[in-house]
């Protein structure tokens, strides 16, 4: 384990791009603010033992887990990745990991219990989820698209059972791609490159709402790394970008109840106490559930946000803490190099991020006396990681051009 190296909180302007990104645009300025609470830095504590079931770890997207963010002093390879951009689900101390043309049910331990291969000629393109009360896991993919094949290609998720990996159904979602898939109330809800759909648990339509592709080519972002746009629902309406734009739809039918505008949305959208936040190409939006925008932040991500109900966290070219209700910066700091499509991860006391490599930074670094805001870097050779960040069973989880790694901290 190379040692960690503090960094100092700016609000530099950043000058570079991730390579698969690289002519997506331009950097950001940032700003700065102290925070002004006294408090003791203290041990962390453990990672979470339970499930992370969906994309953001519920059906809100939040990104939020309990628990802490101990250093790994470890890791393990627990499955090759074709496709790095595409986190995990878990379910009872079993990962549940999609890539290119297959799926594999993997144990953190590393005993695999089961791989299934997609049909020829198609590939995982977004995010998946579990549902644990039909135990069903769920995997948006596409047909690849070919001179001979169907124009335009279909988008499909397919339900599989999660013991056996036994494919029980699969339904057509769209056009080109599907992007993600949340789960609430044992419905499936799918974000499309042309519409959002409502599943029923046996695979028929409830319910569908054409929308554009998260595709802009005056930014040069194609839709291939939209891999981590799962809508965010709740009792009250469903929330999906649509391009340059925010939609909030009745759970009921799919009807549009309002449209607030997003500047180049790229990710899921994340509930919070005060409505919803989208992050987007250029720039970020919090709106309350009546559409009446809150606030607006001239912040560059293709990431979704991260909350812990209070606060918002935004990946850019620097890592921002956000004041939920004023959308102010209440602290940022520098990453060492380009966050792409991976989204924050909030635990009680840290904040895990990609940034080339899973790193954890202090949310609370004040007072007198205060700690680095970094509480650790791990930067083992072959430990890129691309795909958010996951907490469950003990471990931490991140998918890179390695695989999916299992980071373990040193035992208690």
């Amino acid at each position: 384990m190379q040692p960690s190296t503090a960094r100092s909180e700016r609000d530099d302007r950043g000058r570079s791009r991730r390579a698969v990104l690289a002519a997506a645009g331009t950097g950001l300025a940032a700003s700065l603010a102290g925070c002004s609470v006294l408090e003791s830095d203290g041990d962390t504590e453990s990672f979470h033992a339970g499930d992370w079931h969906s994309l953001g770890n519920a059906p809100g997207n939040q990104n939020r887990v309990a628990g802490g963010a101990p250093e790994p002093t470890d890791h393990e390879v627990l499955a090759s990745a074709d496709f790095p951009y595409v986190s995990p689900v878990v379910h009872d101390e079993q990962a549940y990991f999609a890539t290119e043309g297959r799926v594999v049910a993997v144990g953190v331990n590393g005993v695999v219990g089961w791989r299934r291969s997609l049909p020829d000629r198609h590939a995982v393109s977004g995010a998946p989820a579990i549902d644990p009360d039909s135990r069903r896991l769920y995997v948006p993919f596409r047909e690849v698209p070919r001179s001979d094949g169907p124009d335009p290609a279909p988008a499909y998720v397919g339900a599989y059972d999660l013991g056996t990996g036994f494919e029980q159904w699969r339904a057509r979602v769209g056009d080109d791609r599907a992007y993600g898939v949340t789960v609430h109330d044992d419905d499936a809800y799918v974000r499309s490159a042309t519409a959002c759909v409502k599943l029923a648990p046996d695979g028929s339509e409830r319910w569908r709402t054409p929308l554009d592709p998260l595709a802009y080519d005056e930014y040069n972002l194609s839709g291939t790394f939209a891999t981590q746009v799962a809508p965010a629902v709740e009792h009250t309406g469903v929330y999906v970008p649509d391009r340059h734009g925010l939609v909030k739809l009745e759970p009921g039918t799919g009807s549009i109840r309002w449209r607030v505008r997003a500047n180049a949305p790229y990710a899921a959208p994340v509930l919070d106490d005060g409505g919803v936040v989208q992050t987007g190409w250029q720039g970020v939006v919090a709106v309350d559930r009546f559409g009446d925008v809150r606030w607006r932040r001239d912040l560059q991500s293709l990431a979704a946000a991260a909350t812990d109900d209070t606060d918002v966290y935004v990946a850019t070219t620097d890592l921002h803490e956000l004041d939920g209700t004023t959308g102010e910066t209440n602290w940022s700091t520098r990453l060492s190099s380009e966050t792409a499509t991976a989204a924050p991860l909030v635990t009680d006391d840290s904040v895990v991020v990609d940034d080339d490599h899973p790193i954890a930074l202090r949310r609370d670094a004040s007072g007198l006396l205060a700690p680095d805001r970094e509480r650790w870097s791990y930067t083992q050779p072959h430990t890129s990681t691309y795909a958010s960040p996951v907490i469950a069973a003990d471990r931490l989880l991140a998918v890179g051009p390695a695989g999916l790694h299992a980071f373990e901290p040193a035992a208690e």
